[in-house]
């Protein structure tokens, strides 16, 4: 995970703060499973799919969550 405007490698440049697109999409990210603000519910670490994805398939969801 990498951003290219802002160099972070917290997030991408979907989900970048700096931009306005970012900003957008991090304030309209919430899991629908569990009501967090930093992933959604493809990311979910409570749900089977989105525990296996945070451990094997981290580039699949890449701009479903934040680290930050």
């Amino acid at each position: 995970m990498w951003c290219s405007f802002c160099g972070s490698n917290r997030h991408t440049i979907k989900n970048c703060p700096k931009t306005w697109n970012g900003q957008a999409n991090r304030n309209h990210m919430r899991c629908s499973y569990c009501g967090s603000r930093k992933h959604n519910i493809n990311a979910c670490e409570k749900t089977f799919n989105g525990n296996a994805n945070m451990a094997w398939n981290k580039v699949k969801i890449k701009d479903d969550y934040v680290m930050d």
